[in-house]
């Protein structure tokens, strides 16, 4: 379907994930809000701690063994103040873990794969990813021309970005600095769809067929038809995700979640914690959020108290479950989901342990499923082999 078809239309076909969502996406005027999240928000967080978790020893291939879940303390609303949290992330999650590195790899042009369920990239060139099959091996994205993520005032970053699968595994889509890349990694080509001077930072599945691609800071995106290589302005930011029949904003600039389709849903909650712009997870009534606690206001004089990952019923705003993460290991990465609950990247900023933490969080009973540790910090995620 062409996307010059999408404003007129609101029949998809069965593969869109959008159904009846474009229409209002591309032409609605945001409903954009302010947020200053303060300290001592009337927000019941959870908030988690554990002792030390591990895993079995590490398997021939990376298959992590899965140890029983730990559970956890919670504390009243007052434990905002953090001093004396007890913290489900801190630096022993990483003991013990089974490590999800590459091993001995082959170009994806020679040896192409059934699906992917694992991305990152070359740790001396962040311009070429490296992605684990279903078959559990390793393959290299040989794409020439590849370079680094250009944010258009001097910074760079690897090209895998979390939102980088397709849904069904089939094809890695990578923003470049003049244009969206898409690689089929069925066949290992791939296709070019050409964007002067907008420096993509973001590239986020909208459904099998359409990708939406945006530039740092930017409030509006692109929408690219992958079929007839076709352009449309949306007026839709980067921190959107597509999933549950809609589209789903929720970012640094909204206490609210903002549906393409259907209201608005005022939250206590924010999606606001990380160093850029993200998409939420969104699946089945249950959004994840990156959540910082404190001011983020321009020229405020209350610094962030930190930042966690929150769930939030997308239906009522409710706040179900907050897991505080920071300021010490404070980085996070939304990958995915693991049945019905979300699977979270956890960077331990305290300098301990060089890289990330995967790990399932079962927000309803408090605690942490680690899956694997990998010293890349540009990933994307699927499933567990």
């Amino acid at each position: 379907m062409r996307l010059a078809d999408l404003a007129e239309q609101i029949d998809l076909p069965e593969t869109d994930v959008v159904t009846g969502a474009w229409d209002a996406a591309v032409r609605r005027t945001r409903r954009r809000r302010a947020v200053v999240v303060a300290a001592s928000a009337a927000v019941v967080l959870v908030v988690v701690g554990v002792s030390a978790l591990s895993l079995r020893g590490e398997p021939e291939r990376p298959q992590p063994a899965v140890p029983e879940p730990t559970p956890t303390v919670t504390e009243s609303p007052q434990g905002i103040d953090h001093s004396n949290t007890q913290r489900l992330v801190s630096p022993e999650l990483w003991e013990g873990l089974s490590s999800l590195e590459p091993g001995a790899t082959t170009d994806l042009s020679e040896d192409p794969m059934d699906e992917g369920v694992f991305a990152t990239v070359d740790p001396d060139d962040g311009a070429v990813p490296i992605v684990l099959g279903s078959d559990g091996r390793w393959r290299r994205v040989d794409v020439p021309g590849l370079v680094l993520i250009d944010d258009g005032g001097g910074y760079t970053s690897p090209v895998v970005r979390p939102t980088a699968f397709s849904a069904d595994g089939t094809h890695l889509a990578l923003p470049q600095p003049d244009a969206l890349v898409v690689v089929d990694l069925t066949d290992g080509s791939h296709r070019t769809y050409p964007m002067p001077d907008d420096f993509l930072s973001y590239a986020v599945w909208a459904d099998d067929s359409h990708v939406l691609v945006s530039s740092e800071g930017a409030t509006t995106s692109t929408l690219v038809d992958l079929d007839s290589g076709d352009t449309v302005a949306a007026d839709l930011p980067p921190d959107t995700v597509f999933a549950d029949g809609d589209s789903l904003s929720w970012g640094r600039s909204d206490q609210v979640l903002d549906w393409g389709s259907r209201p608005d849903v005022p939250t206590l909650a924010n999606n606001a914690g990380g160093l850029v712009e993200y998409p939420p997870l969104l699946k089945d009534g249950l959004a994840i959020g990156d959540m910082t606690v404190g001011s983020r206001t321009v020229g405020s004089e209350d610094p962030p108290l930190g930042n966690g990952v929150v769930a939030v019923d997308t239906s009522s705003g409710d706040v179900l479950a907050y897991l505080h993460v920071g300021p010490g290991p404070g980085l996070i990465a939304l990958l995915g989901w693991d049945g019905a609950l979300p699977v979270v990247g956890f960077v331990d900023r305290t300098g301990t342990h060089l890289s990330m933490a995967i790990a399932v969080w079962d927000y309803r009973a408090g605690n942490l499923r680690p899956i694997a540790e990998t010293s890349g910090m540009a990933v994307a995620w699927r499933r567990s082999l």
